[in-house]
């Protein structure tokens, strides 16, 4: 299953307002390509860097990454995690290889090898 596009918005506070202009705006943005063990895909990498610009052009500190293997992909999601702690607005940005299994949702990275299921937990990313 291909995840093109998924966009996941949190407020820092959990609330309903909008992030006030002048609060900290962390972005995270993940665009997986190239795979070693899975169809490769043409448009996630070149997405990502276009979300990744126009993010940085509207404010947002911008954590991103290409073509990712599993070490890299959970590197930026913990640098992402430190980074949008107190932000006003962080955003996350995936475009690549997904899947759902029993109901939970994986991000795969770019040299997952997934020839069992027991592999789901330590070789992709659950959201």
């Amino acid at each position: 299953m291909l995840l093109g596009g998924l966009i996941l918005l949190f407020h820092a506070a959990f609330g309903a307002q909008a992030a006030a202009p002048d609060s900290k705006r962390v972005a995270l943005v993940i665009g997986n390509s190239k795979y070693v063990n899975a169809v490769a895909l043409p448009n996630p990498a070149n997405d990502a860097r276009l979300i990744a610009s126009t993010l940085r052009n509207a404010g947002f500190q911008v954590i991103e990454g290409v073509d990712q293997d599993n070490a890299g992909m959970h590197s930026l999601i913990s640098k992402f995690t430190e980074e949008s702690y107190n932000a006003g607005l962080a955003v996350i940005y995936y475009a690549g290889h997904g899947m759902q299994v029993d109901g939970r949702n994986y991000l795969i990275p770019v040299d997952a090898e997934l020839t069992s299921p027991a592999y789901l937990k330590t070789r992709t990313v659950q959201i």
